[in-house]
């Protein structure tokens, strides 16, 4: 079944949105006047998020937080595991992990998501975009981190986001051990250092937290084959009407399948007789 080589899928590693600017050390290079009208969804890895206290609330502009390697953070980018999902009244708490830490994140009741409920269970790779948020009736230190977007996502993409994280957090330990050593450095920096009171052993834990992020990535197993999933999930889920294609979804967006991708396989597949519909909506292997 050579026709199945054309449906293998090539990862790319980008946030859940179309119009999200990274910040990374390319991006440095664009002009400060362009870069600020765009987006920045930060790469940040989990036990950065875990410290991070310090909020600033300016008015009729973003709510941001200063980290404690010392950036200015209005928007993060994380690609971790869902560990846990509890729904609410007024919206439902998220637990994404990476091998730095963890953090709960907030999804609004009526925030625009592709997914159900159903779809987002534990445990699950996923990719996020959020904001910091004063929460209500809390002082500055109350902090809670908002969703925007949100898509299931595969270790692939989980990988290629912790080099990327891991990259942009070492690139500022430079920074923020260059202001420690000196009189002068970058206002933001300094405010970060004397915020979190933060000390040359300080910056040797956040290195060693990078390094154990990377420590976790491995050779990169074959790609997924989208038509042998397809076709083990019929085989595994069949019963004597075989299996309703809702099932098969389920089964293909937790390994971050579009659902027209699928669609257009399925098809391909009841044309080569691999599978056939018994009934409207069912699918059973020949």
């Amino acid at each position: 079944m050579n026709k199945r080589r054309y449906y293998q899928c090539i990862y790319h590693p980008v946030p859940p949105t179309k119009d999200a600017y990274v910040t990374h050390i390319e991006n440095r290079k664009t002009p400060s006047s362009e870069a600020d009208m765009l987006p920045a969804y930060v790469q940040v890895l989990l036990f950065e998020i875990e410290g991070t206290d310090y909020l600033i609330n300016n008015q009729g502009k973003e709510t941001g937080v200063i980290s404690p390697t010392g950036r200015n953070i209005k928007k993060i980018w994380v690609t971790g595991t869902l560990t846990s999902y509890e729904p609410g009244r007024h919206g439902d708490i998220i637990r994404v992990s990476d091998p730095t830490g963890a953090a709960d994140f907030f999804i609004k009741p009526y925030a625009p998501n592709d997914y159900e409920k159903e779809d987002l269970a534990p445990p699950l790779f996923i990719s996020i975009t959020a904001r910091p948020e004063k929460e209500t009736g809390s002082s500055n230190t109350g902090i809670r981190w908002v969703v925007e977007a949100l898509k299931i996502t595969t270790k692939q993409d989980r990988d290629a986001w912790i080099v990327a994280a891991a990259s942009s957090l070492i690139q500022n330990l430079w920074m923020m051990k260059s202001s420690l050593n000196s009189e002068e450095g970058d206002p933001q920096v300094r405010e970060a250092q004397r915020h979190y009171r933060t000390r040359n052993e300080q910056l040797k834990f956040f290195a060693e937290n990078a390094e154990k992020a990377l420590r976790v990535i491995k050779e990169p197993g074959p790609p997924i084959d989208p038509a042998e999933l397809i076709l083990s999930i019929i085989k595994e889920q069949s019963g004597p009407r075989g299996v309703h294609l809702d099932d098969v979804l389920k089964g293909t967006r937790r390994e971050a399948l579009a659902d027209d991708i699928v669609r257009d396989i399925i098809r391909a597949l009841v044309s080569e007789d691999e599978i056939y519909q018994p009934a409207p909506g069912y699918l059973k292997l020949l």
